[in-house]
Protein backbone atom coordinates (compact mmCIF):
# COMPACT_ATOMS: atom_id res chain seq x y z
CA UNK A 1 0.00 0.00 0.00
CA UNK A 2 2.91 2.66 0.52
CA UNK A 3 4.21 2.57 -2.69
CA UNK A 4 1.08 3.56 -4.73
CA UNK A 5 1.46 7.15 -2.98
CA UNK A 6 5.00 7.25 -3.55
CA UNK A 7 4.59 6.66 -7.10
CA UNK A 8 1.75 9.06 -7.11
CA UNK A 9 3.99 11.74 -5.47
CA UNK A 10 6.18 11.71 -8.57
CA UNK A 11 4.13 13.61 -11.34
CA UNK A 12 2.73 15.98 -8.62
CA UNK A 13 6.22 17.62 -7.66
CA UNK A 14 7.17 17.33 -11.41
CA UNK A 15 4.07 19.11 -12.13
CA UNK A 16 4.99 21.73 -9.58
CA UNK A 17 8.33 22.18 -10.62
CA UNK A 18 6.96 23.07 -14.16
CA UNK A 19 4.32 24.92 -13.14
CA UNK A 20 6.10 28.41 -12.62
CA UNK A 21 7.69 28.47 -15.83
CA UNK A 22 3.95 27.09 -17.51
CA UNK A 23 2.08 30.41 -15.86
CA UNK A 24 5.33 32.50 -17.72
CA UNK A 25 3.85 30.67 -20.83
CA UNK A 26 0.29 31.50 -20.29
CA UNK A 27 0.99 35.30 -19.69
CA UNK A 28 2.71 35.49 -22.99
CA UNK A 29 -0.08 33.82 -24.66
CA UNK A 30 -2.02 36.43 -23.60
CA UNK A 31 -0.24 38.89 -24.46
CA UNK A 32 0.80 37.66 -28.23
CA UNK A 33 -2.35 35.82 -28.59
CA UNK A 34 -5.04 37.38 -26.88
CA UNK A 35 -8.36 36.99 -29.21
CA UNK A 36 -9.12 33.35 -28.15
CA UNK A 37 -9.42 34.48 -24.25
CA UNK A 38 -11.26 37.20 -24.98
CA UNK A 39 -13.85 35.00 -26.72
CA UNK A 40 -14.06 32.89 -24.04
CA UNK A 41 -14.11 35.19 -21.23
CA UNK A 42 -17.39 37.06 -23.03
CA UNK A 43 -18.98 33.75 -23.45
CA UNK A 44 -21.48 33.57 -20.39
CA UNK A 45 -24.89 32.04 -18.78
CA UNK A 46 -27.12 33.50 -16.15
CA UNK A 47 -27.39 31.31 -13.34
CA UNK A 48 -28.83 32.19 -10.07
CA UNK A 49 -27.66 35.23 -10.27
CA UNK A 50 -23.69 34.46 -11.30
CA UNK A 51 -22.21 35.01 -14.13
CA UNK A 52 -21.13 31.85 -15.18
CA UNK A 53 -18.76 31.32 -17.86
CA UNK A 54 -15.19 29.20 -18.25
CA UNK A 55 -13.46 31.16 -15.38
CA UNK A 56 -16.36 30.22 -13.13
CA UNK A 57 -16.18 26.42 -14.18
CA UNK A 58 -12.04 26.14 -14.04
CA UNK A 59 -11.76 27.93 -10.77
CA UNK A 60 -14.80 25.43 -9.50
CA UNK A 61 -12.77 22.29 -11.38
CA UNK A 62 -9.74 23.59 -9.01
CA UNK A 63 -11.04 24.25 -5.66
CA UNK A 64 -13.05 20.77 -6.21
CA UNK A 65 -9.97 18.65 -6.64
CA UNK A 66 -7.55 20.55 -4.20
CA UNK A 67 -10.36 19.71 -1.55
CA UNK A 68 -10.67 16.31 -2.98
CA UNK A 69 -7.13 15.35 -2.38
CA UNK A 70 -7.44 16.20 1.22
CA UNK A 71 -7.94 12.44 3.09
CA UNK A 72 -10.10 12.94 6.10
CA UNK A 73 -7.27 12.10 8.68
CA UNK A 74 -5.04 15.30 7.53
CA UNK A 75 -8.25 17.31 7.75
CA UNK A 76 -9.14 16.26 11.12
CA UNK A 77 -5.60 16.18 12.27
CA UNK A 78 -5.27 19.97 12.21
CA UNK A 79 -7.32 19.89 15.17
CA UNK A 80 -4.50 18.47 17.14
CA UNK A 81 -2.78 22.33 16.08
CA UNK A 82 -5.00 24.45 17.11
CA UNK A 83 -3.17 27.64 17.71
CA UNK A 84 -1.72 27.56 14.34
CA UNK A 85 -4.75 27.37 12.69
CA UNK A 86 -6.55 30.06 14.27
CA UNK A 87 -3.21 32.52 14.17
CA UNK A 88 -3.11 32.05 10.44
CA UNK A 89 -6.79 32.64 9.67
CA UNK A 90 -6.85 35.41 11.98
CA UNK A 91 -3.66 36.86 10.40
CA UNK A 92 -5.26 36.25 6.53
CA UNK A 93 -8.34 37.77 8.06
CA UNK A 94 -7.05 40.99 9.79
CA UNK A 95 -4.61 41.87 7.15
CA UNK A 96 -7.30 41.98 4.39
CA UNK A 97 -9.01 44.42 6.96
CA UNK A 98 -5.99 46.40 6.95
CA UNK A 99 -4.75 46.78 3.66
CA UNK A 100 -7.41 47.79 1.36
CA UNK A 101 -7.64 51.39 3.67
CA UNK A 102 -4.32 51.55 4.06
CA UNK A 103 -4.26 51.20 0.14
CA UNK A 104 -7.14 53.65 -0.07
CA UNK A 105 -5.73 56.42 2.13
CA UNK A 106 -2.19 56.07 0.89
CA UNK A 107 -3.21 56.91 -2.84
CA UNK A 108 -5.24 59.55 -1.35
CA UNK A 109 -2.96 61.46 0.44
CA UNK A 110 -0.73 61.37 -2.44
CA UNK A 111 -3.18 63.18 -4.76
CA UNK A 112 -4.13 59.41 -6.84
CA UNK A 113 -7.63 59.92 -5.70
CA UNK A 114 -8.72 58.51 -9.18
CA UNK A 115 -7.35 55.18 -9.22
CA UNK A 116 -7.99 55.33 -5.16
CA UNK A 117 -11.11 53.31 -5.30
CA UNK A 118 -10.33 50.80 -7.97
CA UNK A 119 -6.72 50.32 -6.46
CA UNK A 120 -8.03 49.92 -3.09
CA UNK A 121 -11.05 47.86 -4.39
CA UNK A 122 -8.67 45.42 -5.83
CA UNK A 123 -6.22 45.01 -2.74
CA UNK A 124 -9.14 44.29 -1.13
CA UNK A 125 -10.62 40.96 -3.49
CA UNK A 126 -7.16 39.98 -3.43
CA UNK A 127 -6.40 40.04 0.38
CA UNK A 128 -9.62 38.63 1.40
CA UNK A 129 -9.63 36.22 -0.71
CA UNK A 130 -8.81 32.75 0.29
CA UNK A 131 -5.25 31.68 1.05
CA UNK A 132 -3.67 29.71 -2.33
CA UNK A 133 -3.82 26.09 -1.81
CA UNK A 134 -0.48 26.18 -3.57
CA UNK A 135 0.27 27.45 -0.21
CA UNK A 136 0.81 23.46 1.15
CA UNK A 137 3.19 22.33 -1.31
CA UNK A 138 6.12 24.61 0.64
CA UNK A 139 5.64 23.33 3.57
CA UNK A 140 5.40 19.73 3.39
CA UNK A 141 3.27 17.04 4.66
CA UNK A 142 4.30 17.78 8.48
CA UNK A 143 1.87 18.56 11.17
CA UNK A 144 2.03 22.39 10.31
CA UNK A 145 1.42 21.33 6.82
CA UNK A 146 -1.77 19.93 7.68
CA UNK A 147 -2.48 22.96 9.77
CA UNK A 148 -1.91 24.92 7.05
CA UNK A 149 -4.04 23.38 5.06
CA UNK A 150 -6.85 23.56 7.56
CA UNK A 151 -6.65 27.32 6.76
CA UNK A 152 -6.66 27.19 3.35
CA UNK A 153 -10.19 25.19 3.62
CA UNK A 154 -11.46 27.10 6.18
CA UNK A 155 -10.52 30.34 4.60
CA UNK A 156 -12.54 29.12 1.43
CA UNK A 157 -15.50 28.30 3.73
CA UNK A 158 -15.69 31.77 5.12
CA UNK A 159 -14.96 33.97 1.95
CA UNK A 160 -18.35 35.04 1.24
CA UNK A 161 -18.50 36.70 4.75
CA UNK A 162 -15.20 37.93 4.95
CA UNK A 163 -14.72 39.23 1.53
CA UNK A 164 -17.71 40.96 1.27
CA UNK A 165 -16.90 42.80 5.19
CA UNK A 166 -13.58 43.54 3.95
CA UNK A 167 -15.19 45.84 0.79
CA UNK A 168 -17.78 47.33 3.52
CA UNK A 169 -15.08 48.46 5.47
CA UNK A 170 -13.27 50.23 2.52
CA UNK A 171 -16.55 52.21 1.71
CA UNK A 172 -16.11 53.82 5.04
CA UNK A 173 -12.59 54.47 4.99
CA UNK A 174 -12.67 55.75 1.15
CA UNK A 175 -13.90 59.58 0.46
CA UNK A 176 -18.23 59.43 0.75
CA UNK A 177 -18.40 60.03 -3.46
CA UNK A 178 -21.44 57.76 -4.67
CA UNK A 179 -19.66 56.45 -7.54
CA UNK A 180 -16.57 55.03 -5.41
CA UNK A 181 -19.73 53.41 -2.61
CA UNK A 182 -21.31 51.96 -5.74
CA UNK A 183 -18.50 50.24 -6.86
CA UNK A 184 -17.62 49.01 -3.60
CA UNK A 185 -21.56 47.81 -3.09
CA UNK A 186 -21.65 45.96 -6.45
CA UNK A 187 -18.08 43.94 -5.91
CA UNK A 188 -19.55 42.83 -2.72
CA UNK A 189 -22.46 41.17 -4.33
CA UNK A 190 -20.20 39.35 -7.11
CA UNK A 191 -18.16 38.70 -4.50
CA UNK A 192 -20.50 36.56 -2.31
CA UNK A 193 -21.93 35.05 -5.35
CA UNK A 194 -18.86 33.96 -7.04
CA UNK A 195 -17.15 32.88 -3.80
CA UNK A 196 -20.44 31.07 -2.59
CA UNK A 197 -21.60 29.19 -5.92
CA UNK A 198 -16.99 28.79 -7.19
CA UNK A 199 -14.97 28.48 -4.19
CA UNK A 200 -17.05 27.24 -0.74
CA UNK A 201 -19.18 24.76 -2.60
CA UNK A 202 -16.29 23.02 -4.32
CA UNK A 203 -14.49 22.55 -1.03
CA UNK A 204 -17.83 21.52 0.34
CA UNK A 205 -18.67 19.10 -2.10
CA UNK A 206 -14.69 18.01 -2.62
CA UNK A 207 -14.38 16.96 0.92
CA UNK A 208 -17.94 14.96 0.91
CA UNK A 209 -17.36 13.20 -2.60
CA UNK A 210 -13.61 11.82 -0.76
CA UNK A 211 -15.27 10.95 2.64
CA UNK A 212 -18.27 9.29 0.98
CA UNK A 213 -17.32 7.49 -2.92
CA UNK A 214 -16.64 4.07 -2.57
CA UNK A 215 -12.68 3.20 -2.26
CA UNK A 216 -12.21 2.26 -5.87
CA UNK A 217 -13.65 5.91 -7.81
CA UNK A 218 -11.42 7.73 -5.12
CA UNK A 219 -8.51 5.80 -6.27
CA UNK A 220 -9.24 6.74 -9.60
CA UNK A 221 -10.09 10.67 -9.48
CA UNK A 222 -6.63 10.84 -7.29
CA UNK A 223 -4.67 10.17 -10.01
CA UNK A 224 -6.57 13.03 -12.43
CA UNK A 225 -7.12 15.23 -10.04
CA UNK A 226 -3.72 16.91 -9.99
CA UNK A 227 -3.69 17.17 -13.56
CA UNK A 228 -6.94 18.04 -14.14
CA UNK A 229 -6.68 21.26 -11.66
CA UNK A 230 -3.21 22.77 -13.04
CA UNK A 231 -5.12 22.01 -16.65
CA UNK A 232 -7.82 24.06 -15.61
CA UNK A 233 -5.69 26.31 -13.37
CA UNK A 234 -2.99 27.37 -16.53
CA UNK A 235 -6.50 27.73 -18.90
CA UNK A 236 -7.83 30.38 -16.05
CA UNK A 237 -4.37 32.40 -15.93
CA UNK A 238 -4.69 31.88 -19.98
CA UNK A 239 -8.19 34.05 -19.87
CA UNK A 240 -7.58 36.21 -16.94
CA UNK A 241 -4.50 37.53 -18.42
CA UNK A 242 -5.62 38.30 -21.74
CA UNK A 243 -8.43 40.72 -19.60
CA UNK A 244 -5.63 42.46 -18.41
CA UNK A 245 -3.62 43.26 -21.99
CA UNK A 246 -5.78 46.38 -22.59
CA UNK A 247 -4.11 47.88 -19.81
CA UNK A 248 -0.33 47.91 -21.33
CA UNK A 249 -1.95 48.46 -25.02
CA UNK A 250 -4.36 51.53 -23.64
CA UNK A 251 -3.19 53.04 -20.81
CA UNK A 252 -0.25 55.03 -20.41
CA UNK A 253 3.32 53.37 -18.54
CA UNK A 254 2.33 55.37 -15.06
CA UNK A 255 -0.69 53.56 -14.49
CA UNK A 256 1.17 50.19 -15.36
CA UNK A 257 3.70 51.19 -13.08
CA UNK A 258 1.06 52.21 -10.15
CA UNK A 259 -0.61 49.13 -10.73
CA UNK A 260 2.56 47.07 -10.51
CA UNK A 261 3.41 49.20 -7.32
CA UNK A 262 0.64 48.55 -5.77
CA UNK A 263 0.44 44.85 -6.58
CA UNK A 264 4.29 43.98 -5.09
CA UNK A 265 3.75 46.65 -2.20
CA UNK A 266 0.81 45.15 -0.94
CA UNK A 267 2.32 41.12 -1.16
CA UNK A 268 5.13 42.36 0.57
CA UNK A 269 3.37 43.82 3.50
CA UNK A 270 0.77 40.56 3.81
CA UNK A 271 4.38 38.57 3.91
CA UNK A 272 5.84 40.76 6.49
CA UNK A 273 2.76 40.89 8.35
CA UNK A 274 2.48 37.21 8.80
CA UNK A 275 6.77 36.78 9.54
CA UNK A 276 5.66 39.43 12.74
CA UNK A 277 2.32 37.57 13.73
CA UNK A 278 4.30 33.88 14.04
CA UNK A 279 7.41 36.19 16.08
CA UNK A 280 4.53 37.55 18.20
CA UNK A 281 3.16 34.28 19.14
CA UNK A 282 6.89 32.79 19.60
CA UNK A 283 6.22 30.34 16.84
CA UNK A 284 8.85 27.26 16.19
CA UNK A 285 10.25 28.25 12.86
CA UNK A 286 8.07 25.50 10.82
CA UNK A 287 4.66 27.05 12.45
CA UNK A 288 5.62 30.37 11.91
CA UNK A 289 6.33 29.19 8.00
CA UNK A 290 2.62 28.29 7.68
CA UNK A 291 1.48 30.88 9.59
CA UNK A 292 3.81 33.44 6.84
CA UNK A 293 2.33 31.62 4.45
CA UNK A 294 -1.21 31.63 5.07
CA UNK A 295 -0.93 35.54 5.69
CA UNK A 296 0.46 36.09 2.25
CA UNK A 297 -0.43 33.62 -0.27
CA UNK A 298 -3.86 34.72 -1.48
CA UNK A 299 -5.56 32.32 -4.00
CA UNK A 300 -5.23 34.46 -7.16
CA UNK A 301 -7.22 32.26 -9.41
CA UNK A 302 -9.61 33.58 -7.19
CA UNK A 303 -9.31 37.23 -6.82
CA UNK A 304 -9.00 37.27 -10.39
CA UNK A 305 -11.93 36.12 -11.44
CA UNK A 306 -13.72 38.33 -8.85
CA UNK A 307 -11.88 41.36 -9.98
CA UNK A 308 -12.86 40.58 -13.14
CA UNK A 309 -16.99 40.07 -12.79
CA UNK A 310 -17.00 42.73 -9.77
CA UNK A 311 -14.98 45.69 -12.05
CA UNK A 312 -15.31 45.05 -15.28
CA UNK A 313 -14.41 48.20 -16.45
CA UNK A 314 -11.32 48.38 -14.43
CA UNK A 315 -8.65 46.17 -15.81
CA UNK A 316 -6.18 47.89 -14.32
CA UNK A 317 -7.04 46.45 -10.96
CA UNK A 318 -6.64 42.66 -12.64
CA UNK A 319 -3.13 44.06 -13.50
CA UNK A 320 -2.73 44.76 -9.81
CA UNK A 321 -3.95 40.95 -8.96
CA UNK A 322 -1.81 38.92 -11.37
CA UNK A 323 1.40 40.92 -10.06
CA UNK A 324 0.32 39.71 -6.51
CA UNK A 325 0.43 36.77 -7.92
CA UNK A 326 3.87 36.74 -9.07
CA UNK A 327 5.39 38.38 -6.03
CA UNK A 328 4.10 35.61 -3.52
CA UNK A 329 5.80 32.85 -5.19
CA UNK A 330 9.61 34.94 -4.61
CA UNK A 331 7.75 35.15 -1.01
CA UNK A 332 6.95 32.01 -0.84
CA UNK A 333 10.22 30.35 -0.86
CA UNK A 334 11.81 33.03 1.17
CA UNK A 335 9.47 32.43 3.92
CA UNK A 336 10.10 28.72 3.65
CA UNK A 337 13.98 29.06 3.08
CA UNK A 338 14.23 30.77 6.16
CA UNK A 339 12.52 28.57 8.38
CA UNK A 340 14.03 25.57 7.50
CA UNK A 341 16.76 23.98 9.10
CA UNK A 342 20.50 24.59 8.02
CA UNK A 343 20.58 21.04 6.15
CA UNK A 344 17.33 20.92 4.28
CA UNK A 345 17.63 24.23 3.11
CA UNK A 346 18.95 23.20 -0.60
CA UNK A 347 16.10 20.85 -0.71
CA UNK A 348 13.50 23.16 0.37
CA UNK A 349 15.15 26.30 -2.34
CA UNK A 350 14.46 23.88 -5.32
CA UNK A 351 10.87 23.65 -4.36
CA UNK A 352 10.95 19.78 -3.05
CA UNK A 353 9.19 18.70 0.00
CA UNK A 354 11.53 17.94 2.87
CA UNK A 355 10.53 14.57 5.25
Amino acid sequence: MPARPARGSRPSGGIHRLLGPAVLVCYLLALLVPEPGTRLREAALGLFGLRLDVSVVALFVILFAAAFQVPPERALAAVRRPKVVLAGLAAHLLTAFVLAPVTALVLSAAGLRGPAGGLSTAVALIAAAPVAAAATVWIGRDGDGTALLAVVLLSALVSPLTMPATLGLLGHVLPSVVRTQTLIDSAAGQARALLTGAVALPCAVGLLARRFLPSAATGRLLTRAPLVAVAAMLALTYVNATAAVPVLHEQPWTVVVLCVAVGWGVCRLAFLAGSLTARALRLPPAAGASVTLACGMSNVSVSAVVVVQALPGQPHALLVALVYGLVQKVAARRAVVRSAPAAPRRAVSEGRAVP
